[in-house]
């Protein structure tokens, strides 16, 4: 497909937007509803499993599945329309750190939903991965208190169809290696329950920030599927220990160990509460790494080096020596230690508090990140932009001023140098660094292991013996009466922070809880395991014999479904498709 070129009759083409080993994906205009759809072309014998994509599509009718709109074909290729989804996946969504730890619970939630819509309906998707899951950009609650959805399954194109031939023989293996369950590894067949594994395994992997079965060859990963996989809190210790034993639960190697995926949903529910809203879950390895680069050669380091020196390069050139100077030894430290691009400049919150006497109440901002390292990096920082600010500014912002002469640094390397990046090495200033670095990590040691009773008191301790230690080191540092308030506050907000940030207002002004919707799944038509007397799991049939009737609910959107297969299948047959 060209951009500008029209298939089917009504869809013109536009830019690419996705591609693989399984088709190419563009963005096209509908002429026909006036609408942006989503068109794959696959071409050959490869063809097969865009009808089959179509043929499990059709058979769903969920607000967490991408929605099919069209089938067709025209000199060999197949196309297939569907819904465009305006958003990342979830592996880019992770990589760009804009997924938290809550949201990733909401999105898991989201997904067991429609994945038991799917599954009821007879369709097991068999290639559950984060790139094969789209998430729209809603934050907020949709109409009528009912939370919106943003997560969408894509890409059915090897789903396992009940009443439909396999794509491959018995023993033959479809899917991604590193997301396969065990026996769809074996080729002996992939139901419900290995979508379940897929899944647990793809949250463990956005969790932790790696693939625990993925390894440096596809044999070394062929041979790590199966195998026991340690528990999420080796990773990730600070996650709830229920989540962490559900997301366990999930890659057993024995399918009927694995929990129901109304199980797995109950448990996301339940403890998305105590989960972190803003904090972005680790970026993923793979984002870390450059391919290009010779073996042995570190990318990161290197790629900080290279920018650092196009920012001189360009200051220079642009007759702003000092800047550039100023800029490189402020970012450059920041890029290799902080791994997201919004922390380099966090620090320059320390300045703005210094304004009012309170610029090491940032100490609690920096106890809050993840790594020591990156504690005492975010302080030390928070140090470096205090003094230079207060530097060009010409006024002590809670780091000693110098004796230098800063003015014209912008356009004098010397004069940056001398007035502003020396002063920084004088004993007291480097005092009082070492004094918000070693703040910053005993607080975050201190939040990590104590309770919140007695993260508050020893916090007043801390909050003490920080304004002492600034008040010992000179007139520059010299607490103001705001300061005291101010670590007070920081030291609460950590706290509050560490615990979730759950809400503190009264009971009766808190909105009303709102759950996933669960009567697009079905779910009570779904049996739950049971436990045995004698301690042995047993797991109810899925269409048990004698049961309540369906309601009118059920009713309605069987037939909903049953009329969308038929006018789909029409349409197949106009275009010459099976």
């Amino acid at each position: 497909m060209v951009e500008g070129e029209r298939v089917l009759g009504r869809f013109t083409i536009g830019e690419k937007i996705g591609g693989g080993g399984h088709g190419v994906v563009h963005r096209a205009w509908d002429e026909r509803l006036c609408r942006w759809v989503a068109v794959k072309a696959i071409e050959g014998a490869a063809a097969d499993r865009v009808i089959r994509e179509a043929h499990a599509a059709a058979r769903l009718n969920h607000p967490g599945i991408v929605t099919l709109y069209e089938l067709g074909s025209h000199q060999g290729t197949a196309y297939l329309v569907s819904e465009l989804v305006e958003g990342p996946n979830l592996r880019e969504l992770a990589a760009a750190g804009a997924l938290s730890d809550r949201d990733l619970a909401d999105i898991g939630a989201e997904l067991c939903v429609a994945l038991e819509h799917a599954h009821d309906a007879g369709v097991v998707h068999r290639d559950i991965k984060p790139d094969n899951v789209l998430v729209r950009p809603v934050r907020s609650r949709s109409v009528k208190g009912r939370l919106a959805q943003r997560a969408l399954l894509a890409d059915f194109g090897i789903a396992s169809l009940d009443d439909a031939p396999t794509l491959t023989a018995t023993g033959q293996v479809v899917g991604t290696l590193a997301y396969m369950s065990p026996e769809q590894a074996t080729g002996a067949g992939a139901g419900p329950e290995s979508d379940v594994y897929s899944l647990g395994l793809s949250l463990y992997e956005l969790w932790a920030g790696f693939n625990p079965v993925a390894k440096l060859s596809p044999a070394a990963t062929a041979r790590a599927i199966g195998e026991p996989v340690e528990s999420l809190a080796e990773a990730r210790p600070e996650l709830p220990p229920a989540l962490c034993a559900a997301i366990d639960a999930c890659l057993e190697a024995d399918p009927d160990d694995r929990p129901h995926l109304a199980d797995l949903r109950e448990a996301l529910v339940e403890v998305r509460g105590a989960l972190h809203p803003d904090r972005a879950v680790p970026i993923p390895a793979e984002a870390l790494g450059v391919a290009t680069l010779p073996p042995g050669v570190p990318a990161r380091p290197l790629a900080i080096l290279l920018a650092a020196g196009a920012v001189a390069l360009l200051g220079s050139l642009a007759g702003l020596p000092g800047l550039a100077i100023v800029a490189a030894a402020l970012l450059a430290p920041a890029a290799l230690v902080l791994t997201r691009v919004r922390d380099w400049f966090l620090p320059a919150m320390a300045p703005v508090l210094g304004l009012i006497g309170a610029a090491p109440a940032f100490l609690a901002v920096a106890a809050r990140r993840e790594r020591t390292a990156e504690r005492a990096a975010m302080a030390g920082l928070a140090w470096a932009w205090t003094g230079i600010a207060g530097g060009v500014g010409g006024r002590a912002l809670g780091v000693p001023l110098g004796t230098g002469d800063a003015g014209g640094w912008a356009g004098s390397g010397p004069a940056a140098i001398d007035g502003l990046i020396s002063p920084l090495l004088d004993p007291t200033a480097i005092a009082i660094g070492l004094t918000w670095v070693g703040g910053a990590v005993l607080l975050g040691l201190l939040l990590d292991v104590a309770s919140p009773a007695g993260a508050a008191v020893g916090g007043l301790i801390w909050a003490g013996a920080i304004a002492a230690l600034l008040g010992a080191a000179g007139d520059g540092a010299a607490p103001t009466f705001m300061l005291a308030p101010a670590l007070l506050g920081g030291v609460a907000w950590a706290i509050w922070d560490r615990a979730g940030r759950p809400d503190l207002r009264p009971s009766a002004q808190r909105p009303a809880r709102q759950r996933p919707p669960r009567e697009e799944s079905f779910a009570s038509a779904v049996p739950r395991r049971q436990s045995h007397p004698e301690g042995r799991i047993v797991r109810n049939p899925r269409n048990p014999a004698v049961g309540p009737p369906a309601d009118g609910r059920i009713r309605a959107q069987r037939t909903a479904r049953r009329h969308v297969r038929a006018a789909l299948h029409g349409a197949g047959s106009q275009a010459g498709l099976p």
